[in-house]
């Protein structure tokens, strides 16, 4: 199973090999695994202002909005 796939980039065409991108992919699962461990996902609720915390988190987004949407 070593096929070769084409890496566009902006500047060059690259080849890899299917193995490495499966290893990279897999790098890459283990580090957002550690990152959950170390900011776990929490109930907002269980916060006093709960509301406020919403709030604020609405106004960051619209003027900071995430990178990824």
């Amino acid at each position: 199973m070593n096929q070769k796939l084409a890496l566009k980039t902006k500047s060059t065409n690259e080849k890899m090999s299917a193995d490495t991108i499966h290893s990279v992919l897999r790098e890459l699962r283990m580090l957002r695994n550690d990152l959950s461990l170390i900011l776990p996902n929490e109930n907002i609720f269980e916060y006093t202002h709960a509301n406020r915390i919403r709030r604020s988190y609405r106004k960051a987004l619209k003027k900071y909005p995430l990178a990824w949407k």
